[in-house]
This record gives structure tokens, sequence and C-alpha cells, in this order.
């Protein structure tokens, strides 16, 4: 009888060069700057093969972003009592949807542990570019599962769905990772290399797509919404290391990340891995326990990991640089306060003796819209209050300035002195509600497909 081959993984940090460099990002870029965009083939691949290093980076303060391309609707399905998801199963009635939505679940819970800012699908968005679509009409990429050579190495399953990821051309699914790059615009992806580690077929294609979406990434492009987004080119475009080659002449960088968030987002895909209780060692479905490990290599696919970071962006759908900030919330909040301080003390008054302070009524409104459109088309918080900051100039030097100004009134025992004083408040009020509301778009932009 044949004996079935010994399955094939790499294991992680067994060839640490001497010249490795220690992390992944440009010189000279902070941490806490940084954007990190880790792209995946299924839920638990993250945790597996980069789980100590995202959840080192997001312990520094980087924005760690991921993006999985499938939802691992193939998967064998380690506990017993949920046996009933695996496709192929006789107790299974459906093509692996019900298990695509349980491991989302499985998903959810470990990103959360790695701290993750933000993840998503392809054909959610970010990751969706609505111009080039879905040829199968699914709106997302099915697993296109697997099976094991005679040399113990991943091979692709005879029985793929037509909706799969390796059934979808190399440039559709990559004109979607080019969406996500032009949106998150990162200083640093992370994909596997081009053998997918261990020869899985959705490895293999998401490595494929994922360069190919980089380099996509820097022409002009559409945002999911189908607004142009400007084009970003990523400083370093990263491979986890599968099988360590001495002679492999590609820069290394080598991460010894954190043990604790990397165990923790593993044990959360509880139906496709167990840990051992010392954490030593973990197996999947096969039984074959591997080694566990913080250390993490990775060998360079594109880019100069001697060239510094790209230090202004693009402002609009991107993140814009300060001087361009600077300059957009100084310009706008200059006009917006301007006009609005000379129109506070508008009154319209009724012949029956009541009044509407309708001036006063407008240049809140405009104020405030003002100073929203600043912090959200700039996505800085602080640039949302630089209209009002304005605001308070403008407003103290038409009412302290100069003598007998009528502008702005500060006498209480007036009406018009009370709209003056009224909006001295106001703008103060204006400012913070614009940076407190500012702030909560960008919490919730971050994480809006966080819940699945």
């Amino acid at each position: 009888m044949t004996q079935p081959p010994v399955p094939y993984y790499p294991e992680q940090g067994v060839l640490v060069r001497e010249d490795a460099l220690p992390g992944l990002l440009p010189p000279g870029l902070r941490p806490e700057d940084a954007r990190l965009l880790f792209v995946h083939a299924h839920p638990d691949d993250e945790s597996i093969a980069t789980g100590a290093t995202m959840g080192r980076y997001a312990e520094l303060g980087a924005q760690v972003v991921l993006l999985t391309m499938t939802r691992g609707e193939r998967g064998e399905v380690i506990p017993e009592p949920l046996h009933g998801l695996e496709v192929g199963r006789p107790e299974c009635s459906d093509d692996g949807t019900a298990l695509g939505r349980y491991r989302v679940g499985e998903l959810h819970d470990a990103a959360a542990r790695l701290g993750v800012a933000e993840r998503f699908f392809a054909g959610e968005p970010p990751a969706l570019d609505p111009a080039v679509g879905f040829a199968g009409g699914t709106g997302h990429y099915h697993d296109s599962g697997m099976s094991w050579g005679p040399d113990g190495r991943a091979a692709p399953a005879e029985d793929s769905s037509p909706h799969s990821l390796t059934a979808a051309t190399a440039d559709e699914a990559a004109a979607h990772v080019a969406a996500a790059v032009r949106a998150v615009r990162p200083h640093v992806l992370v994909t596997y290399d081009d053998d997918g580690g261990y020869g899985h077929p959705d490895h293999v294609r998401t490595s494929a797509v994922a360069l190919r979406g980089a380099e996509l990434a820097a022409r002009p492009g559409a945002d999911a919404d189908g607004t142009d987004a400007e084009p970003w080119r990523t400083p370093l475009v990263w491979a986890v290391e599968g099988e360590a080659r001495a002679e492999d002449p590609r820069p290394q960088a080598a991460v010894h990340g954190s043990a604790e968030r990397k165990r923790a987002a593993m044990a959360a895909h509880a139906t496709q891995l167990v840990l051992a209780e010392d954490g030593a060692r973990f197996a999947l479905s096969n039984g074959v326990w591997q080694p566990f490990s913080a250390l993490e290599t990775y060998r360079l696919l594109a880019g100069d990991p001697d060239a510094a970071a790209p230090e202004e962006e693009a402002p609009g759908h991107a993140q814009a640089s300060v001087l361009s900030t600077l300059v957009t919330s100084v310009a706008a909040g200059a006009v917006a306060a301007s006009v609005a301080t000379v129109l506070h003390g508008a009154v319209w008054y009724s012949a029956a003796g009541w009044w509407i302070p309708w001036g006063l009524l407008f240049a809140t409104a405009l104020l405030l819209s003002v100073s929203l459109w600043v912090g959200t088309a700039t996505r800085r918080v602080w640039a949302a209050a630089v209209p009002g900051l304005i605001g308070y100039l403008v407003s103290w030097l038409f009412a302290y300035g100069g003598d007998g100004s009528v502008i702005v009134v500060t006498n209480p025992g007036t009406p018009v002195g009370i709209l003056g004083l009224a909006w001295f408040v106001l703008v103060f009020a204006v400012t913070i509600l614009a940076v407190l509301v500012t702030a909560g778009w960008l919490r919730a932009r971050r994480r809006r497909t966080g819940a699945a």
C-alpha cells in the first residue's frame, strides 16, 4: 500500500543572514508613521505566516492592514462538532459558504488580537475596482482548494470552483489589489514568494496578483465608489520566506515579533489548527506538528531597502502631506472664517417685533462645514481645527483690532453685542465638534470592514 507523502511546510527562522535587516520599514520611517498592508490567501495565513510581525508593528503604533483574498471555503475542519461545515463530508450540504462565514468570524477575532487596524476581503471596499468587477459574478473569490502532490507539496484540487481565486484572471484579481493599495497607500506590502511557501495554488496566485497589484497601483485608477484615486508606488514589497536558501541573493529581513499576539491569533483559528499546550508547536488538520516561531523572515520582492520613504503624499483621497494640508486648511479657513464673521450679526426682524439671527446660524453652519471638509479631505484631525482657530483670530481683529468696529460687537447690553459674544462661543464649539467628528470618521474608516 502506498504511503501518503509527508506534507512539506517551510520552517520559519531557520536561516538568518548576518546582513539581514531587523525590520521591514524603509529607513528613516518611524513605526508610528508607517502603514503596512499584508496580502494573504485565506483566514489563518496571516497568523501562521506573519502573525508575530503584524503584532509587533501594531504594538509599535504602525497602521497594520490586512487584505484576505478568499474566505477559506475549502479548508479542512478539525473540531468534530463542526465537521458538517467541511466540503466533501456527507453531512456538508453546501459549497463551503457556511465554512467561509465561520472562518470570517475566526479572522475577526484573530485580527483583533494582532492589533490589525483595518481588514477586508477582495471584493470589499477598498479592495474593489468597479471597472473590472468579478467575471464569476459572485463579487468575491472562493478558496481554490488543494491536494498533496507526490513530493509532499501542495497541488491544485481536481474540483476547484469556477468562482475560485485561481479561476479568475491574474489581471482581474490584481486590479482589486491595486485599488486597495491606492486607498491604503502602504509603505510596506507583504505577501508570499512565488512558490506560495509550500505550493498552495491560492498562495501562488496571491503572490502573483499582489506583486502585479502593487505595480498597477502606481498608475491612476478608481476607488471602490468609482471616483478617481491617486496613484501610489509602494516603497517596499516583501515576501514571506518559504524554503530558506543561503544562495538566495535577495535582501533578507528578520523580524523578532510578538510571540504572545501570534499565539493568541492562531488560537482564534480553531477550525484550522491546534496549538500544543506549551505553545511550542502547532498542527493543522493533517496532524503534522510544526515548530512555533516568533522569528519571521522575509525576502525583498520589489523596492530599494536603502531608499527613504516618500515624504509627501498627494491630497484628496490619499492622506495629504503636511504642507498641502496646511495650505488647504489655512486658505479654506481664512475664506470661511472671514465670510462667517462678517455675516454673523445679520438679523431678520418681523413686523410683530420678533427676530431671527439668520446670520449667526448661517455663519456657524458655514464654519462647521468647511472645518469638517478640511479634516476629512486631508485625513488629518488637526486640520479640522484650523478654520476655527482662524475664525477666532479674525473675530478678535474685528472686535478689538481697531476703534469703532461694528462687525463684531461684544457689548452684552445690545442685541448685536449678544450675537457677537455668542459668535465667539460658537466658534469654540464648532472647532471642538469638528475635531471630534473628524477623529471619529477616521477611526470608523479604518475599521469599516473590521466586523464581519
